[in-house]
């Protein structure tokens, strides 16, 4: 298994260093979040022991059971998953970041536990970029009023925003919308750096149009 992995992460490497170089981007400043949802306890201990820090799991009670088990120094759990108010309690305790706030009522509910916990965690907002009512995220024009609430929150501390641009669309127009729409959040909110998009099909993409942060599952684990 580690000799495969170690081939698809050196292989992702190079392809984000050529994405990178093709663009205004440097590689060094790209985290790439290895998406480890449904993947054993030893899939992820072998990505860490190749150098992989930030995995990206869907479930609450799946990250729960892998932060409990994986006790590996400086690794980074990051929720990329829908938010539920019922959740709420266990994904902040095991969670260091957040990608997916869109609801006052979410954020306030992360807040107060993460309050509970005496800790802070990192929160990227997601956005709808392509505006369907099928997808999680809230609309592109209500992004500042949000960030706005996020920033008065004392236990989260804003760090970006999260997109999942549809396939259906065009998706190249909604990677240039989400970089736009990044920059002026930035304007208003300097610490909120980070641009999560971009996944294992359209990765090379994102990184052309700004992503800093990728969130890769196959292309390092394999198919599911």
């Amino acid at each position: 298994m580690q000799k495969e992995l170690r081939k698809q992460i050196n292989n992702l490497h190079l392809r984000i260093k050529d994405a990178a170089d093709n663009s205004l981007s440097k590689s060094n400043d790209i985290t790439i979040i290895a998406v480890s949802k449904k993947k054993t306890f030893d899939h992820i201990k072998c990505a860490y022991d190749i150098g992989v820090r930030n995995f990206g799991e869907n479930y609450a009670q799946e990250l729960e059971e892998k932060t409990k088990h994986l006790r590996l120094e400086n690794i980074i759990w990051h929720f990329i998953g829908p938010l539920q108010s019922n959740k709420a309690k266990s994904i902040a305790a095991n969670a260091h970041w957040i990608h997916s706030l869109d609801r006052e009522k979410i954020s306030n509910k992360i807040n107060t536990e993460c309050g509970n916990l005496n800790k802070k965690i990192n929160g990227c907002i997601q956005v709808n970029i392509s505006e369907e009512q099928s997808k999680s995220g809230l609309r592109p024009k209500e992004l500042l009023d949000y960030a706005d609430h996020i920033k008065s929150l004392e236990n989260i501390d804003l760090k970006g925003i999260m997109v999942l641009p549809s396939l259906s669309g065009d998706v190249n127009e909604q990677m240039i919308k989400s970089k736009k729409l990044h920059e002026k959040l930035i304007k208003s909110h300097p610490n909120a750096k980070y641009l999560s998009m971009g996944t294992t099909n359209d990765f090379e993409s994102a990184i052309k149009f700004g992503s800093n942060m990728i969130r890769i599952g196959e292309l390092i684990f394999g198919k599911r």
